[in-house]
Formats: C-alpha cells, sequence, structure tokens
C-alpha cells in the first residue's frame, strides 16, 4: 500500500546540485586561470632569456663590425667570423639555431652546428615597418619540438656587412658610446613581442637594406615542465570533479535513504494504526502457541466483560484461553473456515491460518495467524430476523384467530354467565360454567397477547422516571402482593430511563406478575416472598433488573422462555415473556434471563441511553 507523502524534501538536493555546479564551474575557472598565468611565467621566462642571448650576440657582432670598419680589409672575412660566433653560440642546450636572414628570409649567415638551419617565414608586420634594434619573439614548432625564435632588426652597417659591403670607415674621434632601450610588441601565435635599442658607432650609413638576426630558444624543456604542470592541475580538476560527484551521489542515496525510511516509518505507522484501529481481533502464535503480538480489538474481545482496564495479554498462550484450545484442536480438520464459539457472555468467530512468510525471508515453522470478530450483534440481528419470521407467521394466524374467534367467543361466554348465574348453587353444575367463564376470559387473554404480538405499537421513548413507575405499579398490584405476602424492594442507583412509558409499564407488570405467581406457585418455600426492582448504569446503557426468590426456571425452559408459547406455568399462554422480548427490540434493547432452580429467577432489561425526545 502507498502512502502519499506530505511533503518532499527537495531542497537538501536542489542545494546539492547548485553546490556541484558551483564547485565545477569555480573549479574550471581556478584551474584555467591557473594554467594561463603558468604559461605567461613560462613565456616570459622564455622571452627574457631570448632577449638577453638576442641582445648579447647582437652586441659581440656589433663589436666585430666595428673592428673590421677600423680594419676595411678585413670585411671579407666577416661572415666566416659570424658562422663561427653562431655555431660557437649553438652548442648551448638553450640555443637552437643562429642565424642572419634578408628580407626575404634568404639566410645570410647561420649556425652550422645542428646541420641545415631551419628557413622561418617571418610575418611581415614584423619585417615591414620594423625599426633597428626592436626585438621580436615567436613559438615556432621545429623538428616537433617548441623553440621561440628571437629576432630583431639589425643596425644598417650590421645588415651592409651581412651583405657582403664594405660600410664606410669610422672616423677617428667616433664615439665610443652606445646605448640600448627595451621595446615590446606581441606577434601571433604564441608570439611575444621585446624592444631593445643599441647605441652603435656614428655615422651609421643610410638607406641599408633590412637584415634581421635570428635565435632560436630551445623551448621544449620549458614547455614540458608547462605541461607537465597543466596535464596536474587538469587531472587535479578532475579528481575534484570525480570527488564532488561521488560525495553528491551519496548525499543524494543518503537523501533518496532518508526518504525511503521515513516513508518505511509513515507505512508502519499507518498499519500499526489499520491494525489497532480495525474492528476484528489479529493474533500472531508462535510454533508453541505463544502469543507474539495482538491488536486492541483482540485484548478488547478476549478481556473478560466486567473488567474496565484491557488486560495484556502478549506473551500468554493461546491454549490459556479456552476458546484457544477449542481453535487449536479444530484447526487441523478445517484451517481456512471460521469456528464459532461462546465466550465472555460474547459471539465470537475465530479463524485460524498459518503464518505466510516472504519468499526472499527465513520461513519460521509453526507461525498462525488467528482472527477473532465479535458476532454477537450479528448473532442478535439474526434472532431477531428468526423472531420476526415467527411473530409474522403469528401474525397472519393471530389476524384469521381474531376474526374468527372473537366473536364466537363473545357468545360463548355471554351463554356461560347466563348458565353459571341460572345454575348458581346447584353442585356441581354451578362450578361447571364458571369454569366455562374463567376458560372463555383466558381464551380471550391469548387471542388479545396474539394481537398485540403480532401488531406492536408504534413506542416514542422518552426520559421515564422509574420511583414514579414503582410507586404506580405497587398501588396498582396492591392486593397481589398482599395475597402472596410480598414486600416489594427497590434500589435504584439510575433513576430516569429512556423508554415509552406505556409499554414500560406493561413489561414491569408482566414480569411482576410472572415472578408472583411464581412465589405463590412454590408451596416448599419456607421464607418470605420478595421481588426486588434494582437499577444500574454502565457504558452500554441503563439495567432494570426484576429479581424474585421463586423456585427458578430449569435451564430447558429458561433457554426458550423468550419465544412464544413457552412457559413453565400451568395456566400460563407463554405469550407473556415473548411480548416482553417485542417490546425491548423495539427499544433497541436486549433482554437477559438469569435463573435456576431453588435461586430465583433474574430478568434484565438493557435500555439504550438516547432517547428521541425528553420530558421533564
Amino acid at each position: 500500500m502507498e502512502i502519499h507523502a506530505r511533503g518532499r524534501e527537495k531542497g537538501p538536493l536542489v542545494a546539492l546540485v547548485l553546490a556541484l555546479i558551483v564547485l565545477g564551474l569555480g573549479s574550471l575557472y581556478l584551474t584555467w586561470r591557473s594554467i594561463a598565468q603558468q604559461r605567461q611565467v613560462v613565456e616570459d621566462h622564455l622571452v627574457m632569456t631570448g632577449s638577453s642571448i638576442l641582445r648579447g650576440v647582437e652586441n659581440n657582432l656589433l663589436r666585430l663590425v666595428r673592428s673590421i670598419r677600423l680594419n676595411p680589409s678585413a670585411a671579407p672575412m666577416f661572415s666566416t667570423l659570424a658562422t663561427d660566433l653562431f655555431t660557437e653560440l649553438a652548442k648551448s642546450e638553450d640555443i637552437d639555431f643562429v642565424m642572419l636572414t634578408d628580407m626575404e628570409g634568404a639566410i645570410l649567415s647561420a649556425s652550422v652546428s645542428d646541420g641545415v638551419p631551419p628557413k622561418l617565414e617571418i610575418p611581415p608586420r614584423l619585417t615591414g615597418d620594423l625599426e633597428p634594434g626592436r626585438a621580436w619573439h615567436l613559438m615556432f614548432s621545429i623538428n616537433k619540438r617548441d623553440v621561440l625564435v628571437s629576432g630583431v632588426r639589425t643596425r644598417p652597417s650590421l645588415a651592409l656587412m651581412a651583405l657582403g659591403e664594405t660600410p664606410p670607415p669610422v672616423p677617428d674621434q667616433s664615439a665610443n658610446q652606445h646605448g640600448r632601450g627595451p621595446g615590446h610588441m606581441r606577434g601571433q601565435g604564441h608570439g611575444m613581442g621585446r624592444g631593445m635599442g643599441q647605441g652603435m658607432m656614428q655615422p651609421e650609413p643610410a638607406n641599408a637594406p633590412p637584415v634581421f638576426l635570428l635565435v632560436g630558444i630551445n623551448a621544449e624543456k620549458n614547455m614540458a615542465q608547462f605541461r607537465q604542470y597543466r596535464r596536474a592541475a587538469l587531472y587535479q580538476t578532475g579528481y575534484v570533479f570525480l570527488a564532488a560527484i561521488v560525495l553528491w551521489s551519496l548525499a543524494f542515496a543518503y537523501l533518496n535513504r532518508r526518504d525511503q525510511s521515513r516513508k518505511l516509518v509513515r507505512m508502519e505507522q499507518f498499519q500499526n494504526k489499520l491494525l489497532d484501529n480495525m474492528p476484528d481481533g489479529l493474533l500472531t502464535l508462535s510454533a508453541s502457541g505463544e502469543i507474539l503480538a495482538a491488536n486492541h480489538s483482540a485484548k478488547l474481545l478476549l478481556a473478560p466483560r466486567d473488567q474496565e482496564k484491557v488486560p495484556e495479554i502478549i506473551g500468554r498462550n493461546w491454549q490459556d484461553f479456552f476458546i484457544g484450545m477449542q481453535a487449536v484442536e479444530g484447526s487441523g480438520t478445517a484451517p481456512y473456515e471460521w469456528e464459532q464459539f461462546d465466550y465472555q457472555g460474547r459471539q465470537l468467530e475465530i479463524l485460524s491460518l498459518p503464518f505466510q512468510e516472504a519468499e526472499e525471508s527465513e520461513p519460521e515453522q509453526g507461525l498462525r495467524m488467528i482472527l477473532v470478530r465479535d458476532r454477537t450483534e450479528i448473532r442478535s440481528l439474526e434472532e431477531n430476523l428468526n423472531e420476526a419470521k415467527r411473530l409474522a407467521a403469528i401474525g397472519s394466524l393471530a389476524a384469521g384467530v381474531a376474526h374468527e374467534v372473537r366473536n364466537p367467543l363473545s357468545s360463548l361466554r355471554g351463554f356461560a354467565q347466563l348458565f353459571a348465574n341460572k345454575l348458581k348453587g346447584q353442585k356441581p353444575l354451578d362450578e361447571y360454567a364458571a369454569t366455562m367463564v374463567q376458560e372463555a376470559d383466558r381464551l380471550n387473554r391469548v387471542v388479545t397477547d396474539l394481537l398485540y404480538l403480532a401488531k406492536p405499537r408504534q413506542l416514542a421513548p422518552v426520559r421515564t422516571n422509574l420511583p414514579e413507575v414503582a410507586e404506580s405499579l405497587c398501588r396498582l398490584m396492591r392486593f397481589d402482593f398482599e395475597s402472596r405476602e410480598v414486600l416489594p424492594e427497590f434500589d435504584f442507583q439510575a433513576d430516569t430511563v429512556c423508554a415509552d412509558q406505556d409499554a414500560f409499564r406493561q413489561v414491569l407488570l408482566n414480569l411482576i406478575s410472572n415472578s408472583l405467581d411464581a412465589i405463590g406457585g412454590d408451596e416448599s418455600r419456607e421464607e418470605p416472598g420478595s421481588v426486588r426492582l434494582v437499577s444500574h448504569q454502565d457504558k452500554d446503557g441503563i439495567w432494570v433488573i426484576v429479581e424474585d426468590n421463586g423456585p427458578g426456571m430449569p435451564e430447558e425452559i429458561r433457554a426458550e422462555a423468550l419465544k412464544p408459547f413457552v412457559t413453565g406455568k400451568k395456566t400460563g399462554t407463554g405469550l407473556g415473556l415473548a411480548i416482553v422480548q417485542n417490546i425491548m427490540r423495539a427499544h433497541r434493547g436486549r433482554v437477559e434471563i438469569e435463573s435456576a432452580p431453588g435461586k430465583g429467577t433474574s430478568v434484565k432489561l438493557l435500555f439504550p441511553h438516547r432517547c428521541d425526545k425528553e420530558v421533564s
């Protein structure tokens, strides 16, 4: 059975998802910033290294040019000297190559340590308007290696010397001062630009073709370290993501588990309430018959009726109960049939079933489930239905009897009365005539009772005062009490009762008359006769009890006393208690008779609490 949850806890789950998104975005941003900064640091270091090497190579070349300008005869040796200088520098691990190129990229001089120098395509924006002395830096991939190429446009004198032309000689008063000025411009791709100025010997030749000094810096080691750092940063971010996903999964599983636990608790509470509030009793028995579990209805049905507090039955053995012994004995032959038992004044139906275990659980042998339901009211309704059927048959008979018997009976009684008057004093004829009159009256009472039993009146229960009714009955039956030497006794713990006043008087009149007849017919009685009228209240309603100390009834008469035409009196019609039963059913109450031979009789009348209207 599914139970709708009143509120679904989506807040923590949404918070976890948002936290995961924020954590992921933050981690990505921080990783990207860290990688970008690390690359910038590596590039700045390479640019600084390239600028330093480029400045040193250019200074050496400028010193060489100065020497040649002082001795023009050594000009043809410039290319050889430059190549030797470049080759010596290229032996360093940090320098891949050093070369001089023209505007089209043709190599004028280059290091020869690693074979043929690479031919580089310099972007036009760097070869076009770049001033002499301003450096630039670009990242190239040469032979599958990262190489930072630092370049600078040489001074006109160095450019002429590299092109094989002899620059003009230097006057003796030429200045030895020279200067450098930094500059910077950014290139394409991985390019970074740096500017560098070099003061040359004056005067410099004018309109010299552009020549470029290029130095290739080995950036593989630096870039390898950067790639390793980038890989570590990405792995770290991945680990953070993985940990976040794992934590989110665990949190989601925890929330789901907690939701399932709460749902299970709600289900258990619902089932406990359902079982405790169901009208039928439910018990679980072990293999030895010990009661393992019982709902509230089972405790109420198995508790004594006169006990206010419901006793605890868990832990007791089912066979301790009389109905338990009978149910266990009969369960082997008919395990799926309801069995009826009389227990503590209740009509109980019991069904014993083997306990069905789940397939995945380990079965516990011998467990049984006991269902107990109260059929007292249903049995009463069934009896009322059967009684109604009997009364319907009697009613049909009474209607015909009343029509066919009453008119002839009136004529017969009239003639019997006439004969009794005419034969008065003539023994034994006068006695016969008197007997005829008495029997005619008795037959008339039977017909009257049959008519009343067949067609009862519509009752209107009101709040009726018991002491007033009892006092009026004493006045009405004063001579009956005196003739049988009976003193009525009253004990009213409840002074009022909800009943139809006329019908209630008739019920009490019938019962008191029966008690007086029983006391008067008991010739063996030594003690004075007693009739007690008692009332008390309980949870079911008001009990009105008529007790006497007469001879009592045999069990076979007591069990059938409420049925029509059943009587233990010699002259009784057997309809008095049947009329009482009919009236009590009309009040939605009930009649109980307790009697035993030699112990008197007690007739108990139960009237419900509720009245249709109240009277003062």
